[in-house]
C-alpha cells in the first residue's frame, strides 16, 4: 500500500500554467464556472439587482481560481529551479495546493466583505463561506486536473497517439495489404527465426522488416486471433516443442529450453506453453516419452 501512494505522489503531472495551452485552459475553466454560478445562483443571491449580482459571482470565481495563478507566479519567480515542467509531480501539486487553500479561503473572505451588501465579519459568515468554497473547489479542482492531465501530460498524450496510429494503421490499409504484410511477417520469424531474441518488440521486428511498429501491432491485433505478443510467443513455442521433440535434447532442463527459444523467464515459458499447447512444457515430454518408438 505503501508503495503504491509513493508511486502515485511521484506520478508526473503537467505543470499546465507553464505553458500556454494551460493558461488557456485555466481561463476557460473560469468562464464556464461563472457561467455556472449564474446558472445555479448560490448564496441566496436571486433577489438581488440583476445587475450586481452576476459581477458579484462573476468577481468570486475570479478571485476563487486567480489566487492560485498569482501564486503560481509569484512562487515561481522565486523557485524557478523548483517549478519546472519536466519534474513536477502530484505530489507538488497537492503541496501547490496547501499553500492555495487557506490563501484562497482568506481571499474569498475579503472579497465577500467587500463586495456582498449586509456581509458581516465573523466566525460563522467565515465557514459559511467556506462550504461554498469547498463544494466549489470538490468539483472544480479534481476534475480540472483530470482534463489537464489527459490534456498535457506527455504520457498520456504517447498513449493517444499510439491509440490513433493503431486505429489508422488498421483503417488506412485495404484486407489485401494487411495479409500480405502479414505473410511478410510470417517469412521473417520463419527464415530468421527472429523470435528467438528476447528484444523481439514490435520495435525489433520494425527493424528487421521495413514495417512501421504502430501499423505492425494493428495488423495483428485486427488480422490474426491473437496480441503481438501471442504472435511472438507461438513461434517460441513451436521452436520449443521441435526442441523437445528431438532425442538428443532429453537431458535439456525446460528452462534452458524456454531460454533459447526467446522468453525471458520460466514463467512467461510455461504460461505461453499452456496457453497454445493446453498443457506445461512437462507434461508435454512426458507424453512424449510415452508415446511407442
Amino acid at each position: 500500500m505503501q508503495s503504491l501512494i509513493y508511486r502515485l505522489l511521484n506520478r508526473s503531472f503537467p505543470l499546465f500554467l507553464s505553458c500556454r495551452k494551460g493558461w488557456f485552459y485555466f481561463a476557460w475553466l473560469i468562464f464556464i464556472l461563472i457561467v455556472l454560478a449564474n446558472a445555479l445562483q448560490p448564496f441566496g443571491l436571486i433577489n438581488w439587482h440583476e445587475f450586481h449580482k452576476p459581477l458579484v459571482l462573476a468577481g468570486y470565481i475570479v478571485v476563487f481560481l486567480g489566487v492560485y495563478g498569482l501564486l503560481y507566479m509569484i512562487l515561481s519567480y522565486f523557485r524557478a529551479d523548483y517549478y519546472q515542467p519536466d519534474s513536477w509531480t502530484i505530489k507538488k501539486e497537492l503541496q501547490m495546493l496547501l499553500f492555495y487553500i487557506p490563501t484562497t479561503a482568506c481571499c474569498t473572505y475579503l472579497f465577500a466583505d467587500f463586495s456582498v451588501q449586509g456581509f458581516e465579519l465573523s466566525l460563522s459568515s467565515f465557514f459559511e463561506l467556506q462550504f461554498y468554497n469547498g463544494i466549489l473547489g470538490m468539483i472544480s479542482i479534481p476534475l480540472f486536473g483530470y482534463f489537464v492531465d489527459n490534456r498535457l501530460n506527455p504520457i498520456n498524450a504517447a498513449r493517444r497517439r499510439a491509440r490513433k496510429e493503431h486505429k489508422d494503421s488498421a483503417v488506412n490499409i485495404n484486407e489485401q495489404q494487411a495479409r500480405d504484410v502479414l505473410q511478410k511477417l510470417h517469412d521473417a520469424m520463419e527464415t530468421r527465426q527472429l523470435y528467438l531474441s528476447p528484444k523481439c518488440t514490435k520495435q525489433y521486428l520494425s527493424e528487421h522488416t521495413g514495417i512501421a511498429a504502430h501499423r505492425i501491432s494493428g495488423i495483428i491485433n485486427t488480422y490474426t486471433d491473437g496480441t503481438f505478443t501471442d504472435f511472438v510467443n507461438n513461434y517460441r513455442v513451436e521452436h520449443a516443442c521441435r526442441i523437445l521433440q528431438d532425442s538428443k535434447n532429453k537431458r535439456l532442463k525446460l528452462e534452458a529450453v524456454g531460454l533459447e527459444c526467446g522468453f525471458g523467464s520460466k514463467v512467461n515459458f510455461y504460461a505461453a506453453f499452456r496457453k497454445f499447447k493446453g498443457k506445461t512444457p512437462a507434461e508435454y515430454l512426458t507424453d512424449l516419452k510415452a508415446r511407442p518408438t
